[in-house]
């Protein structure tokens, strides 16, 4: 029997045709409102932009913007499912005509594996091709562009459970539109007479006249000799629990019981947040989930808890079609029970406690992205005996409680940076920006140190990465659970930052003193080999002119040095080919530094970039990128074919030798990579778009490396 193949259960793809973007007031151009739209798919899907720490559904989402993709598209998942943002300039497009319509036959022939839904934003969005104008469209176009958003996303999340729960289509025709079917969802709504009645008739009545959820059941309307629980119990694979949380809430008997109930038979829950005044004690067991704040008085409140409630259901759905793949892939360790959200110590007492597990069971494996340490030592003091992880953490090997991480002390650089050609992997910013919260993510819950040469801006990598310090660094110093207090130096234990020179100088004394106690940067001074004055030392210079070029080359270069010397093992992802500061591009002098110290090296081709080109020369190409030629070609470069012909007549300048550096890359090959990883495995890691893939591949080899390098030690 073949195995199935490492791919996801489902993914997204948002299909569209930009508008001309609007210039904002510093001359920069924003996004136009159908990009917007196909971003609000990413940030609903997978991850909200800018969040490092929150949860997201982790659903791949893919970006196809210019032209239309080939049927290959639909081969990437189990169901892929097109969302096609259908505008004017698109419907007078024929190449967008005729690629809708081949794509649509494509997903016609295969029967109900795949989705295409087509949404309209205009008036004349169905002026399209008759194989394509007869499915049902979206229709958004009679909506102000702020409902757009939320609208798209809650009936396409709808759409999606009914996907994943593999419901069969019904389609329920008035006059000449078809409506969605309803999703396969019960909501249960709980609330207190005293104060809640209000809210739950209009979430009842908003449930009836939408059509959107097949049915929901208000807990305060049982029968008499009705059993709650019973009926929960029978319907818990797709109910949600919906807790009108009002001033009376927690101090209801019933309503409590209902609560606990719920979760102990790991029914999600969603709690929207009523109160006016004031609880008299907040009930101790309504956290651990998604919580809403809402205003009655707010006209379209009821419509956002559907929102939330579907997206809920939809975690769960997904999840355990995650797990399930997984499993089949013989990729999850024996013993591990599933919890369908982030556990809890109420789980431990109730339905998930030790008594009551299969027997065998080793531990609890809930969704990604795994706890923090708080969280995690809570769960180990409730329950000793079990391991608590995630699919994405326990893939390659699964630790004893009580074991140290895997990777506790090694340092790991990341070399991750802007990709110039994402569009053509069907990607933008949002996807890199994931890609190296996930990988910094996994790595620190592992216990890897990490390091980085990144800068202090607002919206810089370095922030991020200290966020997640904190969410992963575990400071218990043997204390039964982590120190509300850092110790002054936290950040270091976990995250070095290197900074060269001049770039350190531009940072404010404001900046350096927020940063001051953390202890993470390392400032490195410039090459002695320029013998700068102090006073040279002591001014910014940018990169205008062919010496200060080279100052800025020399100094990079010392400064990426000094980073490999104190790294175990290097990530590439992304990265600039050209356009650069200094004298070649960052993640190349970052790979041929690694690899001379013999450092195992994690190549990403994933999402472009230079990253991708270093994997073909060491596949044995010559890239086209890592020629004069290339770096040189155009007005827009002529100030670096400047520094690199003024270098061919400075007898003792370092030069930058390109044929060179592709021979070297070309001799490596894949094995000399040393990164433990077999040669199908480093294939995959070259080419896979699946973010959590890349992770797994990329722990199990460092894992391997530390492993071997223990033994090699012992």
């Amino acid at each position: 029997m073949s195995q199935p193949p490492r791919q996801p259960p489902l993914s997204i793809h948002a299909l569209w045709l930009p508008e001309d973007e609007p210039t904002k007031t510093d001359g920069t151009r924003s996004p136009c409102a159908v990009t917007q739209l196909a971003e609000s798919l990413f940030s609903n899907f997978t991850r909200a932009l800018g969040a490092p720490l929150d949860r997201g559904l982790n659903i791949p989402v893919r970006f196809h913007q210019g032209k239309p993709p080939p049927e290959t598209v639909l081969d990437g998942s189990d169901h892929s499912v097109l969302v096609v943002l259908v505008t004017d300039r698109m419907v007078i497009d024929r190449d967008w005509q005729l690629g809708l319509e081949t794509l649509a036959r494509a997903v016609a022939r295969h029967g109900s594996r795949h989705r295409m839904y087509m949404v309209a934003l205009s008036p004349f969005s169905f002026n399209l091709l008759p194989g394509v104008a007869v499915s049902n469209f979206i229709r958004l176009q009679g909506l102000p562009q702020a409902k757009r958003a939320v609208r798209l996303c809650t009936t396409l999340t709808h759409e999606l459970c009914r996907l994943l729960q593999g419901c069969d289509e019904k389609k329920n025709v008035t006059g000449d539109t078809q409506r969605l079917a309803p999703a396969p969802l019960k909501l249960f709504l709980s609330h207190a007479k005293a104060d809640g009645e209000a809210l739950a008739q209009a979430l009842r009545d908003h449930i009836e006249s939408s059509g959107a959820i097949e049915s929901f059941f208000d807990t305060n309307d049982i029968d008499p000799g009705f059993d709650f629980r019973v009926y929960l119990e029978e319907h818990v694979a797709r109910s949600v629990l919906v807790v009108l949380q009002t001033d009376h809430y927690a101090s209801r008997t019933w309503c409590r019981r209902e609560l606990l109930w719920a979760k102990s038979k790991d029914c999600p829950v969603v709690l929207i947040n009523a109160v006016k005044e004031r609880e008299e004690r907040a009930f101790p067991y309504l956290g651990n989930a998604p919580l809403l704040r809402v205003d009655g008085d707010q006209p379209d409140w009821p419509e956002r808890v559907v929102a939330l409630a579907l997206r809920e259901a939809l975690r769960r759905l997904w999840f355990k079609a995650q797990l399930a793949r997984l499993v089949e892939l013989n990729m999850v360790p024996a013993g591990l029970h599933p919890s369908l959200g982030p556990p809890e110590v109420l789980n431990l007492i109730t339905g998930a406690s030790p008594g009551r597990l299969p027997a065998g069971t080793r531990g609890l494996i809930y969704p990604d992205p795994p706890l923090g340490s708080e969280e995690r030592a809570l769960l180990s003091l409730a329950a000793p005996g079990l391991i608590f992880t995630t699919p994405t953490s326990c893939m390659n090997a699964l630790l004893e409680p009580g074991s140290p991480p895997q990777l506790q002390g090694m340092r790991v650089a990341l070399s991750i940076s802007d990709s110039p050609d994402l569009a053509d992997y069907a990607m933008g910013p949002a996807h890199l920006q994931d890609a190296m919260t996930e990988l910094a993510r996994y790595l620190l819950n592992q216990g890897a140190h990490l390091v980085y040469g990144g800068d202090l801006r607002a919206e810089g990598f370095t922030q991020q990465l200290l966020e997640l310090v904190a969410a992963y660094n575990d400071e218990s110093d043997g204390e039964a659970l982590p120190s509300p207090t850092h110790s002054v130096d936290f950040a270091s234990q976990r995250l070095s930052n290197y900074v060269a020179w001049p770039i350190s100088l531009n940072y404010s004394h404001a900046q350096l003193a927020q940063h001051y106690l953390k202890g993470v940067f390392e400032f490195i001074d410039p090459a002695g080999d320029l013998d700068l004055s102090a006073d040279q030392r002591g001014q910014f210079v940018p990169p205008d002119t062919s010496e200060h070029r080279y100052w800025w080359f020399r100094c990079l270069t010392v400064m990426r040095a000094a980073m490999a010397d104190a790294t175990d093992a290097r990530v590439l992802l992304g990265g600039q080919t050209r356009g650069f500061a200094g004298g070649m591009p960052g993640l190349l002098e970052e790979t041929l530094l690694a690899l001379e110290r013999k450092q195992p090296v994690f190549l990403i081709g994933g999402m472009g970039g230079c990253s991708r080109v270093i994997i073909d020369a060491i596949q044995g190409a010559q890239p086209p990128e890592l020629s004069v030629e290339y770096q040189t070609d155009g007005a827009k470069f002529a100030g670096y074919k400047k520094f690199l012909d003024e270098q061919q007549t400075q007898r003792h300048a370092v030069r930058v030798d390109y044929p060179a550096m592709v021979a070297r890359l070309n001799a490596v090959g894949i094995g000399g990579l040393n990164n433990s990883l077999s040669d199908e495995e480093n294939q995959e890691l070259f080419t896979t778009p699946h973010v959590l893939l890349m992770v797994s591949l990329v722990l199990k080899g460092l894992a391997a490396c530390r492993a071997r390098s223990a033994a090699h030690g012992a």
